[in-house]
This record gives C-alpha cells, sequence and structure tokens, in this order.
C-alpha cells in the first residue's frame, strides 16, 4: 500500500498538463467526397485567418495543441508534405513523429494500434482503398494528405491561394494542363464543392486517359450549376480561364509538346484583366523560365501555405477550434 501511495504521488505532475482525449467520432480526411462544402470553407479560412495573425511562423509556438502529439505515417517520402505537417504541428505546440516504412495497410488493427499513441495521423501512401478502413479502426483523426487518388494538403493550399487572391471560388474558371496526378482528382471534387469550373488536359488523342474521379466530379456538377470539362486541345483548356495550374514534369518526352504552355498562349486564349499560375512540381521542360517566375505565378505561396492547412486541420479534428 505504502509504495502504491509513493507511485501516486511520483505521478501526481501529469494531472496539471493538457492530454487530448480521442474522439468517440473523430474527423478524417479520406476523400472530398465524405466531406460538405461548409467542411472545406471551415478549413480554409481558418487556415486564411492564422496567417493574417501569424505570417511568419518561425519560431512561433501558439500552444493550440500542447502536448498533443502528431504522428505522419509517411510510406512514399514526400520532404514538402513533411515539412508542411511538421511545421504545422511546432506552430500548435504539438510534437510529432515522422515514420517512413513499408506498412502493410490490409492490417486494418494497426488504425488501432497506431491511434493508441497519437492525437492526430497524417498519412501519404501510394494506395487510397485501406487508409478508409485504417480510420475506421482508429480511434483520432486520420489525415491523408497524398495518396494514390489525392494530394488533399496541396489542393487545399491552392484553393487558399485562389481565394487569397479573388475573394471566392464562386465562378472562377480554372485550368489544369498536366498528366493525371492526384492532385487532379482532388480538384475535380473541390472545384464544384465550391462553385468554381474547371478545364483540363490530362492525355493525349494516342493515349486517352481520364482521372479516377472524373465521373463524381460530373455528378456534382450537377448539384452546384457548374462546368468540368475535359479538353482534347490546349487552346480550349486556356480560353477564358484565370487560373492556370500546370501538372508536375512528365519523364515521356514526346507528352511535353502536348502539356507544354507559356505566357504567350494565356495571353493569346484569353482577355481577361487577372490571371494567376501555379506548378504542381516538379517542373520539367513543359514550363519556361518566363512564366515559372512570372510576377503572376504564385506556385511558392501555395506551398507556403500548405503549412497553414496542416495546421487549421490539426487544431480543427483534435481540438474543435477553429482560427
Amino acid at each position: 500500500m505504502n509504495r502504491l501511495k509513493c507511485l501516486s504521488s511520483n505521478l501526481s505532475f501529469t494531472r496539471n498538463h493538457t492530454v487530448c482525449a480521442p474522439c468517440s467520432n473523430p474527423m478524417h480526411l479520406i476523400c472530398f467526397k465524405q466531406w460538405t462544402p461548409e467542411m472545406v470553407e471551415d478549413i480554409i479560412s481558418s487556415a486564411i485567418n492564422l496567417k493574417f495573425s501569424v505570417w511568419d511562423t518561425h519560431v512561433k509556438q501558439l500552444n493550440v495543441l500542447k502536448n498533443a502529439k502528431v504522428m505522419l505515417l509517411q510510406e512514399i517520402n514526400e520532404p514538402t508534405l513533411n515539412l508542411a505537417v511538421s511545421k504545422a504541428a511546432s506552430l500548435m505546440g504539438a510534437t510529432d513523429v515522422s515514420i517512413k516504412d513499408n506498412l502493410v495497410w490490409e492490417y486494418d488493427y494497426l488504425g488501432r494500434v497506431f491511434s493508441m499513441m497519437c492525437d492526430i495521423i497524417f498519412v501519404s501512401t501510394s494506395t487510397h482503398g485501406c487508409v478508409g478502413r485504417f480510420a475506421e479502426q482508429s480511434s483520432v483523426p486520420v489525415m491523408c494528405v497524398r495518396s494514390r487518388a489525392h494530394a488533399s494538403l496541396q489542393a487545399l493550399a491552392t484553393i487558399m491561394t485562389i481565394i487569397e487572391e479573388y475573394g471566392t471560388m464562386n465562378r472562377v474558371d480554372i485550368a489544369y494542363i498536366g498528366k493525371p496526378h492526384p492532385v487532379l482528382n482532388s480538384y475535380l471534387l473541390l472545384c464544384p464543392m465550391l462553385g468554381a469550373n474547371l478545364k483540363f488536359k490530362c492525355c493525349c488523342d494516342k493515349c486517352p486517359v481520364s482521372p479516377l474521379l472524373y465521373k463524381a466530379s460530373e455528378d456534382m456538377t450537377k448539384k452546384s450549376h457548374t462546368i468540368i470539362k475535359q479538353c482534347k486541345l490546349k487552346d480550349d483548356v486556356l480560353h477564358q480561364s484565370c487560373v492556370f495550374i500546370a501538372g508536375p514534369a512528365t519523364s515521356k518526352k514526346d507528352k511535353i509538346k502536348e502539356f507544354k504552355f507559356c505566357v504567350e498562349d494565356i495571353k493569346r486564349c484569353n482577355n481577361v484583366n487577372k490571371w494567376i499560375f501555379f506548378h504542381t512540381l516538379p517542373r520539367g521542360a513543359e514550363i519556361d523560365d518566363q512564366l515559372f517566375m512570372h510576377i503572376n505565378s504564385r506556385t511558392f505561396k501555395a506551398f507556403n501555405n500548405m503549412q497553414y492547412i496542416a495546421a487549421a486541420l490539426m487544431a480543427k479534428a483534435v481540438q474543435g477550434h477553429v482560427f
């Protein structure tokens, strides 16, 4: 009995620490089809407000998630995602642990195991369906920021930047030219959800390809009265758009000409006064220096916004906090 009393007094210091209890119904981000427009808007608005109040995040700590543990599971190593999540965790006052391994996602019980040791899990993986089953077993929020089907964090950061420029996504005309990267799937869902129009070219006539979520996107446009259109010609994609997104570089040299465009092409196909450009990265020969470093380019701003989106996701999912 005396030993138990001694042990109890030695552990009493933990009562003064904030502990994030597991949620009975945690908020997951697996696919935007499971989200509402209001949920997306809440995260983006929260991220914008956070950025407005903390413009420079270096050596800053808000302690919104003090003593929380953020886990980043990386089946594939993407340094930009890793840094964005890690920086956001530090800003929120949490600690982060990064695990890069060949996870066997078929072992769904891992969601239960990992959630015993942290307060939120960020996932970067080359699969997708298994992550949903992993989340079903988790007692803490699971954020799938990159998968075979989505590039959620990058897409949200880009849309945050568009809203910073135009004040809204409603009736904004967006053009995407590049290979069918997971980020395109995220745009295909987020654009109709938020009222934007999207035209894209992601293949050539010799090798026709439709993005994984194209049909789901078309179904969403009927409710939001927006336009989603796959085009064969670059000029049709560029015509009367105001936001231009280049997909990541292709490794096939014969495909470069299919995805190549420049400032002159944008001006030739448009009479809009204000336009902006984003690159998904990595960059290849499809985009020249003039467009990549143009005064209207917002590529680096969008990547900087990834840390604010990650922080807004953490705060909302763990504590229900919005900025």
